[in-house]
């Protein structure tokens, strides 16, 4: 091989790796989150029916309302997914006592990520967001025993998600990657809460 086709060769290798950079840099974010749906529901899981007078949330968790924190920017937050979760999971059908959710904490982080240099900096398209959500509750029931003495029951539950976003994502898409995120939040919360319930308070259910 001559010196020129030496060279053309090499100029040729440099110019298909700049042109797959933006394919591979697009790979490896999560994928594109399409026709999410902007609100969270439980309606299609069965509801916990428990022997108490009443059903309540606490909220013990206060958004500080600004960056890095998000959540107070939006409609549906961890703290709504917990209301929501409630509402529609826990219902009281009578007898003394009651149940409450306590809501401990509720954020979203919205985190700026480095950016890479070198050509994958020049040409490619990078993550530069990742959201962070986390949902921490409390369930407990508080009701007399089988002997008329005071008893509780409590279900823990700590759950997180996160999701990362282009620098090309336009803002309609940063808004569907946070609804995808507070999707899955709301169901990695409703399995963990639901197995702690099932695991702890199986005889106040009964």
């Amino acid at each position: 091989m001559t010196r020129t086709e030496s060279r053309h060769c090499f100029f040729l290798r440099i110019l298909s790796a700049i042109l797959l950079l933006p394919l591979l840099a697009a790979c490896a974010g999560d994928p594109p989150a399409a026709n999410v749906p902007q609100s969270v529901s439980f309606e299609a899981r069965p509801a916990f029916r428990i022997p108490v007078a009443l059903v309540a949330v606490d909220s013990h968790f206060i958004s500080s309302g600004r960056a890095p924190y998000v959540e107070h920017l939006h409609n549906v937050s961890p703290e709504t997914i917990a209301r929501t979760w409630a509402q529609t999971r826990l219902v009281a059908t009578g007898g003394p006592g009651k149940a409450s959710l306590a809501i401990l904490d509720g954020t979203v982080i919205s985190e700026q990520l480095d950016k890479k240099g070198g050509l994958i900096g020049i040409f490619g398209d990078q993550l530069d967001t990742r959201l962070k959500a986390r949902l921490k509750a409390r369930l407990t029931i508080e009701k007399p025993d089988a002997e008329g003495n005071p008893a509780s029951w409590t279900a823990d539950v700590d759950a997180t998600a996160e999701r990362t976003i282009l620098e090309s994502a336009s803002l309609n898409e940063r808004d569907e990657a946070y609804a995808a995120l507070m999707q899955s939040l709301a169901r990695k919360f409703d399995a963990a809460l639901t197995a702690e319930v099932e695991r702890s308070m199986g005889p106040v259910l009964r």
